[in-house]
């Protein structure tokens, strides 16, 4: 018993199945032992008010089923959904007709005095219903796909109006189902046949999908078709219209639609209001832990920030250790150094250093784009004039800003650097004892300002190729200038940081700012040593 227990729990579903069945043989048994008395009680008038209530309230269920089905489409674009509303809009039509073709109503079209009419849209019904839903079994359920939507009103109008037409005005061009005073046809009961076939078959690829999905909507329309068929069976038993069998046909039929209704149209319904509500569930889950999480989030934030800002500030310290930026005074020669970074680190970059006993090289430059890229570019560009400037130095025993930049020039061409990377400089070399600047750029967008001993101010011109990608269609081919420098006699270069920095009202200080503000220095100070 308990190993009973035990099966029936694990297959509950499939069990409730076994359970219908059961109970619809026991109803068709009940039916049998009853067949006289339902016969004396039941008078045609109110199996007739019986037969229009429960087929107009199926009718009702199959509009309502394509109803959904159709305005939803434009939605969802399920084509399983479509379809079976597209065939129960013809099931509804068919079992209009059928019901208002019925022994003993009034005329619809013809007079209603035979059953044929009426049998005939029935099974013709029943037909159109088993194989909808047999196709529709083997229609994937997410299988989605777009069709112009009167298609699925256009073809089951015209099926069942041509039906309808050839049964009331050419009723033989179809075999007869029903002849009065014989009952049934064995047309009609090989059909009854073929229908529970399809039923069957659409149960058993039903009941697959529902073992693989355990979707509840595919268990209930198994329990409907499975219903269908015993409605169906019922149809194949009576020999009068109004008799037990018939009656309990259509109150079978009239609970199958009801499980599809439940299955179909309720679920429909209800599932965007489930979907609805799991999702404001969700928010206000979401809503409860918000402010944990953007306190978490936050939290996660300033670590990130602060990494990064030590990051960037172990950069900036790299930077400067790479870059001689203090000052340094030689016999003869001074040099005061100031950087000023927007960031903190920078794409400027300049150096001071001693070649040998009589010579000091210095460079400045700007590199393209701005902070971390930019900075690391400087300390290639760095390494690379150091190394070159030591093999001119060691090997060819010249110092040539010239050369030192051509070969810088040649050797950017062979790294890895975007061709929209780009460097310009200026690289220069003083001599103490022969007081002349020989210098060479590459590009150096501002031009250094001259400050003679006189307070006499001008600008050196210098031009030159920017250090890029270039070297396919350039060669570049720098030259040297060589500028004699007095007592006293001062130069400032610069980049155009300087004179590109804004104020407020984003006006730039600008080169005329910046000569103006030289001019002064260099006039106060001649005037305080004439003092």
């Amino acid at each position: 018993m308990r190993n009973v227990i035990d099966i029936f729990l694990k297959y509950k579903e499939y069990a409730l199945l076994v359970i219908i069945a059961v109970f619809a043989n026991l109803v068709f048994g009940i039916a049998y032992l009853l067949k006289e008395q339902f016969s004396a009680v039941m008078s045609v008038d109110s199996f007739l008010v019986w037969h229009n209530v429960l087929e107009f309230t199926s009718v009702l269920i199959s509009f309502t089923v394509f109803v959904v089905s159709y305005y939803t489409y434009e939605q969802t674009g399920n084509l399983r959904s479509v379809f079976l509303g597209s065939v129960f809009l013809g099931v509804g039509m068919l079992d209009a007709f059928h019901t208002l073709s019925y022994k003993g109503m009034p005329a619809f079209l013809i007079e209603n005095i035979s059953s044929n009419r009426a049998t005939t849209l029935w099974i013709i019904a029943r037909i159109f219903t088993a194989l909808g839903f047999f196709v529709a079994s083997h229609i994937p359920v997410n299988v989605k796909i777009r069709f112009n939507r009167i298609i699925f009103v256009g073809i089951p109008l015209f099926i069942s109006i041509l039906i309808l037409y050839l049964t009331t005005y050419h009723p033989g061009l179809l075999p007869p189902m029903y002849i009065e005073g014989m009952g049934l046809t064995p047309h009609k009961i090989r059909l009854e046949y073929l229908i529970i076939i399809l039923f069957a078959l659409s149960i058993l690829m039903f009941v697959r999908e529902y073992k693989a999905s355990k979707n509840k909507m595919v268990l209930l329309l198994c329990i409907s078709l499975e219903i269908a068929i015993f409605s169906e069976a019922a149809f194949v038993l009576y020999f009068n219209v109004y008799d037990i069998y018939n009656y309990l046909g259509h109150i079978f039929k009239f609970i199958a639609f009801f499980i599809i209704f439940r299955a179909i149209f309720i679920n429909d319904i209800q599932e965007p209001y489930r979907k609805l509500s799991k999702a404001k569930q969700k928010l206000r889950e979401h809503a409860d832990n918000l402010d944990m999480i953007v306190r978490e989030r936050t939290k996660e934030l300033e670590n990130l920030n602060q990494k990064l800002m030590e990051d960037l500030k172990y950069a900036r310290d790299i930077q400067k250790s790479v870059f001689t930026l203090r000052n340094q005074d030689w016999e003869k020669v001074r040099f005061e150094v100031k950087n000023y970074s927007s960031e903190t680190v920078s794409g400027d970059f300049c150096n001071v250093f001693k070649i040998d006993n009589d010579n000091i090289g210095f460079y400045i430059g700007d590199v393209s784009g701005h902070g971390v890229p930019a900075a690391m570019l400087t300390i290639f560009l760095n390494q690379t004039i150091k190394t070159l400037i030591e093999m001119e130095i060691n090997e060819l025993n010249i110092i040539s800003p010239s050369e030192v930049l051509e070969n810088i020039y040649r050797s950017f061409n062979t790294t890895n650097f975007d061709e929209h990377v780009y460097i310009v400089m200026l690289y220069a070399v003083y001599n103490k004892n022969t007081h002349i600047l020989t210098y060479s750029s590459a590009g150096l967008n501002v031009l250094p300002i001259f400050i003679k001993s006189s307070g006499e101010i001008s600008e050196i011109e210098i031009k030159g190729f920017p250090i890029c990608k270039f070297i396919e269609f350039y060669n570049g081919e720098y030259q040297n200038h060589m500028l004699k420098l007095n007592k006293n006699d001062k130069i400032l270069f610069y980049t155009d940081g300087l004179i590109e920095a804004q104020n407020t009202d984003n006006s730039f200080f600008g080169d005329m700012r910046l000569k103006k503000f030289c001019r002064k220095i260099t006039i106060n100070r001649h005037r305080s040593c004439q003092a």
